[in-house]
């Protein structure tokens, strides 16, 4: 309608932020079940994984476990302690 607005992507653009003097890599819901989003944080050396999600609208199914179990998975394989927030 002739206005921009929205979150543009940056595909090759630095994830990884600063929080508290740690560089975190923050995984934002579906993140957490993609590749490019682990890969392209954890290549930029995080401190940490902060993973969070919302998954009332999955209520009765099994896909926040397997957020959650994909989350502790990137963790343990690059190393990296993991905080995990869920809205179920």
């Amino acid at each position: 309608m002739g206005s921009g607005g929205g979150a543009r992507a940056h595909l090759f653009a630095n994830s990884v932020v600063e929080l508290a003097g740690r560089r975190i890599a923050p995984l934002i819901c579906y993140e957490q079940l993609l590749v490019w989003p682990v890969l392209q944080s954890v290549l930029h050396a995080p401190d940490a994984i902060v993973a969070v999600g919302n998954g009332w609208w999955a209520t009765g199914t099994s896909i926040a476990a397997i957020q959650n179990a994909s989350t502790i998975a990137w963790a343990r394989l690059f190393r990296l302690p993991l905080v995990t927030a869920f809205n179920r």
